[in-house]
């Protein structure tokens, strides 16, 4: 169970870095009208605040107790639960869209496949699944890079280890190629340096 004495201040020191990412969530959100939503591992639920504060119906999972205290502050405080999110309760195809930001790259291997899984599971055939994450390519810049490689040793411990097995295997793409998931988008930030995969669910 991961807890976080920062909670109350992670979204003060976060959003200046992932504010026009959480913008291009929301117009995507926008210009293709989902009418259910799940975000995986939301932390605070910053982005699921400004997804409902735009009528859209929302809920999040988050194995932080902290996290989700600090989720339902506010006039737009969305459905936070406590939940795996490599074993969700949710029963199948319960959402039109699932997403998940910056959670895979600190998760061992077979747990960040399990959640992927599990994305497919409770998103609608011919819905979409949201991954963005770190996924540096030959046209990451090198200044990004470096910044996030200090970022994630200064995390330290089992973090930084499973970020480093996250990327020597090749970022995002690996963790869903064996899956009935079809690219749909995909889109760079942060300098070439962290993806954003727009896939189809294709289960039948």
């Amino acid at each position: 169970m991961a807890e976080y004495s920062i909670a109350p201040l992670y979204d003060l020191f976060l959003f200046p870095f992932v504010r026009s990412l959480r913008v291009k969530i929301l117009n995507h959100c926008i210009e293709r009208r989902y009418a259910s939503i799940l975000d995986v591992c939301c932390g605070t639920g910053n982005q699921l605040k400004m997804l409902k504060r735009h009528g859209f119906n929302v809920t999040g999972v988050d194995l932080s107790n902290e996290m989700l205290q600090v989720s339902q502050r506010g006039r737009f405080a969305p459905d936070c639960r406590f939940e795996d999110a490599s074993r969700m309760s949710f029963a199948d195809s319960s959402f039109e869209m699932a997403m998940t930001t910056f959670a895979l790259h600190e998760k061992e291997d077979p747990t960040a496949r399990a959640i992927i899984r599990e994305m497919v599971r409770v998103v609608q055939p011919g819905g979409k699944i949201l991954l963005i994450d770190f996924h540096f390519t030959e046209h990451s810049s090198w200044f990004s890079r470096t910044v996030i490689r200090l970022i994630e040793w200064h995390a330290g411990g089992e973090h930084y280890s499973n970020f480093r097995s996250f990327i020597v295997k090749g970022g995002i793409r690996p963790l869903f190629e064996e899956l009935p998931l079809n690219i749909e988008t995909i889109e760079f930030a942060g300098m070439g340096a962290i993806g954003i995969f727009v896939l189809e669910n294709g289960k039948s």
